[in-house]
Parts: structure tokens; C-alpha cells; sequence
């Protein structure tokens, strides 16, 4: 009689990188397609001769695998290696399925950004675009700040932090006088136009008024306070991309419609201050770098070609 045996989720995971392994082995030596179901017929034979049935009622009931299997996949893609993933993990069963569904509806996805150095020196397979030398030379002479409770702070290194995320998926649009808009804002169209109704944010004619653009620096936080409740956060787990997130996250998240961020000619705001708080980074333009573009602007205009995304840290 054969003997079966159950695996958990880990375990599968365990499983799967076992699987890729040998995938990597294969791939070029005899020319032959790879064939998943011999694959699998020879890890049983790995696996000390023993035959093995994957519990796949209990991963199916378990609603985490498939993020968190794509999470270390993109990670193993683009960094050449895979990161701990239990902070993800335990931040979304906090918030449940269905909490998680709900941000999939609005356009949010989930994510675990690793806490690495990203200077012009660091490496990673998948970084093919880094950001541009004035971004660098800024930290050098000082220039580049965060808002850390209420003060300014100076940064000294350029990286990834190590949080769990909710990431806007959405392509920033190409730019029509003003009149473009983010594709199915379902976030932050109501919100936009509603702040604007109320006079919490300057009006907008140049194109619909529920559009992202026309937004200075300077009102995001008016913005990300009325975003929050609306998707049951709270308005201090919200701020602007970092500039190295705006530049690593659509090429670490190749399935993302915003994957062609950099071949779009509309601005985004970051996070950073530059300089003080009168001016801001802003980047991404395709007519000035794409990805590798960053630079400053004052943070209280207004401009028909600049918009912004909120990222929230779970």
C-alpha cells in the first residue's frame, strides 16, 4: 500500500522552491518543454521514494497562499533571493479576507517591501531602471527629508524599509491637457471631489473634478485623512510613495497594470521633502527618464500634468 502524505501550507511553499530548483537545473539541456507533470512525478522520487498528495482542500480553504507564493516569487525574481514573510502574513489574517477583497476591489493590493539598501552600488537582478544621479547627489549634500511626526528629518541612506503595504495598482496616465484621469479611480474619485465640493482643497477646471491631478503636495494629507476610513485604516498609516518605491515597485510587480509606469508623461508626488518644506520630489515622467526620473517642485502648486498615489503601511 502507498503511503500518502498531507502538507501544510508552509511546507508547500517549501515544496515549490524545491520544485523551481530543479526547474533551474533542466532548463536548457535537452531542449525539451518542461513537462510540470513529470516534474512532479520526479520530486515524489526525490523525496525518499515516497509518494506525496498535496492537501488541496486545506490550501484552497487557506486564502494566504496564493499571496504569499506570488509575493516570494516576485521577491525571488527581482532580488535574487526570498525574504520572511510572517509580518505580511500575520497583518493580513489581523484583517481578514474580506477586508482584503474589498481593498482588491478599489485597486490595492497587499505587499511585503523588504528592508534593503538601494544606493547606485546595490544590485539586484531585477533592477533594471534606478533612479537618476540627482536623486543620489541630494542625499549626499543634505537635501532630501521625511516628515517624522510633525518634524523634518533629515534621510541618510536610499532603501526599502521592510513594511507590509497596500500598493495602488494603477498605471498613472499619459498626459491630455489636463483632462487625463487614473483608469476606474474608484479609491479616490469620490474623495477628490467631495474635499473639493467642501473647499478642503483648491477646485480644479482644468479637467474633471474628481481627477488626481491639479493636487498640490501640500493637500495629500487632507486627502489620505478622508481616504482612510473608507477603507478601514486610519489616516497615519497613509503617505506618498517614497521615490525608490515609485522607481522598484512597477519592476518588482511585473503583473501590475503600472508596470509601464515610466512610458507614461505625467509627474507623480513623493514623500521626500527637498531641501525644506516648500518643495517636494516628484517623478516618472517618460519626456524626462520614466522611472529613472526624479526631481523637486514647489509643494503648494498645482499642476494639470502632476498627480499622486497614497501608499498605506499596514
Amino acid at each position: 500500500m502507498t503511503t500518502k502524505f498531507v502538507v501544510t501550507g508552509d511546507q508547500y511553499r517549501g515544496i515549490d522552491r524545491k520544485m523551481r530548483d530543479i526547474k533551474r537545473q533542466l532548463d536548457g539541456k535537452d531542449g525539451s518543454p518542461f513537462n510540470p507533470v513529470w516534474l512532479d512525478k520526479e520530486l515524489q522520487r526525490i523525496l525518499e521514494g515516497r509518494d506525496l498528495s498535496l492537501a488541496v482542500p486545506e490550501l484552497k480553504a487557506d486564502w494566504l497562499t496564493d499571496i504569499l507564493v506570488r509575493e516570494q516569487t516576485a521577491h525571488l525574481t527581482f532580488f535574487g533571493q526570498e525574504y520572511d514573510l510572517s509580518e505580511l502574513e500575520k497583518k493580513l489574517r489581523e484583517y481578514g479576507r474580506k477586508q482584503v477583497k474589498r481593498w482588491a476591489s478599489l485597486g490595492l493590493e497587499p505587499h511585503f517591501l523588504p528592508q534593503v539598501s538601494m544606493m547606485p552600488g546595490d544590485n539586484y537582478s531585477g533592477w533594471k531602471i534606478k533612479p537618476g544621479e540627482f536623486y543620489y547627489r541630494s542625499l549626499v549634500e543634505g537635501k532630501l527629508f521625511r516628515n517624522q511626526n510633525g518634524n523634518l528629518v533629515k534621510v541618510t541612506n536610499i532603501g526599502l524599509e521592510g513594511v507590509s503595504v497596500l500598493i495602488d495598482t494603477r498605471l498613472k496616465p499619459a498626459y491630455d491637457n489636463g483632462r487625463q484621469m487614473w483608469e476606474k479611480d474608484n479609491l479616490l474619485g469620490s474623495v477628490i471631489q467631495s474635499l473639493r465640493k467642501q473647499g478642503k482643497i483648491q477646485d480644479y477646471t482644468d479637467g474633471p473634478r474628481n481627477s488626481r491631478f491639479g493636487v498640490s503636495a501640500n493637500e495629500l494629507g487632507e486627502i489620505y485623512r478622508a481616504l482612510a476610513p473608507r477603507i478601514g485604516l486610519v489616516p497615519d498609516q497613509f503617505r506618498s510613495e517614497l521615490a525608490i518605491e515609485g522607481n522598484a515597485i512597477p519592476q518588482i510587480y511585473s503583473h501590475m497594470p503600472r508596470k509601464n509606469d515610466g512610458e507614461t508623461n505625467t509627474w507623480v508626488w513623493y514623500e521626500e521633502f527637498f531641501g525644506g518644506r516648500v518643495r517636494r520630489l516628484s517623478g516618472g515622467n517618460s519626456d524626462n527618464g520614466g522611472l529613472a526620473r526624479v526631481y523637486w517642485d514647489h509643494a503648494a502648486l498645482h499642476w494639470g500634468y502632476k498627480s499622486f498615489r497614497p501608499l498605506a503601511v499596514l
